[in-house]
């Protein structure tokens, strides 16, 4: 039987995936995404630099 996929482990790898990419667009989807998750902070960081 199969482990569950980690969602924490899925939003983090995601979000080295948008740190890569660097784009307004990137970071909007993942806040869009997961407006709850601790990341968003750094995200929204990331995105003021950006704008």
């Amino acid at each position: 039987m199969q482990k569950p996929p980690d969602h924490e482990a899925a939003v983090r790898s995601e979000f080295e995936r948008v740190k890569a990419e660097n784009t307004v667009e990137a970071y909007e989807r993942f806040i869009r995404r997961h407006p709850d998750h601790p990341l968003v902070k750094e995200a929204a960081e990331a995105l003021a630099r950006l704008k």
